[in-house]
């Protein structure tokens, strides 16, 4: 019951109760034939599987193709919005997911598409929090483009997440030596995230409530920088 009044009394970006204003027809064919860069209709209808009539009824009656869509975005990545309403200017890149159907030649060895679907997977987030201490996974999810853009990700290297205060802290592991910022680091085997910054004396500190802790690093691993935060609000 609280949750059906809570929903009730929330006005979501795009109502759920009423249908919203879709591009359909000659809008989504043209959107279309621009994203896949084809030369016409037929060749648009080559690489979906539809056919000339199919293309005519949708212009006709102005329908959006939602299932094509669908498709589209499940296999491309490129974000549903953009497909249902469009956004000028934006660009989107097709091939971000695809996998080649050429052979190549790694290290004398024949690599073909079978061997590249066998460890091909979308984009995803693996979120941990810590615990007591100890770093545990939590969730993993996919994130589209425009996801990455929301979260100040895209051209940034962020490979670990972690959950902090109801905030997603985004972590380049690869970034373990310590100048200035918010690092993940464990104190013997202990995960915490704190402020370290290395000062002219050559030494890494800990900056906590005002006050500073040399860091030992015998007992001090650092296991990547924060470059990124989506606060929760």
């Amino acid at each position: 019951m609280k949750n059906f009044v809570n929903i009730q009394n929330t006005q979501f970006r795009i109502p759920l109760n009423s249908l919203p204003a879709y591009d359909g027809g000659d809008t989504v064919i043209l959107r279309l034939l621009s994203m896949f860069g084809v030369r016409n209709r037929l060749e648009l209808g080559d690489v979906l599987g539809i056919s000339s009539g199919t293309f005519a009824t949708w212009k006709t009656r102005n329908t959006t193709p939602f299932e094509l869509l669908i498709r589209i975005h499940l296999a491309t990545g490129v974000p549903m919005e953009y497909l249902c309403f469009g956004h000028e200017g934006e660009a989107v890149d097709l091939m971000k997911y695809g996998v080649s159907k050429k052979n190549e030649y790694i290290d004398g060895k024949v690599i073909g598409i079978e061997d590249r679907l066998a460890t091909y997977r979308l984009p995803s987030l693996k979120i941990f929090s810590i615990e007591n201490g100890h770093l545990k996974p939590k969730t993993e999810f996919f994130a589209d483009k425009s996801f990455m853009q929301l979260a100040g990700l895209v051209g940034v290297d962020a490979d670990l997440t972690v959950l902090e205060s109801g905030n997603l802290l985004f972590i380049n592991s690869n970034e373990i030596t310590v100048s200035n910022g918010r690092y993940l680091f464990a104190i013997n085997e202990i995960y915490q995230i704190g402020v370290l910054r290395m000062l002219p004396d050559g030494h890494v500190y800990l900056f906590h409530d005002g006050d500073k802790y040399q860091v030992d690093p015998n007992t001090t691993k650092i296991h990547g920088k924060v470059v990124s935060v989506l606060e929760m609000v």
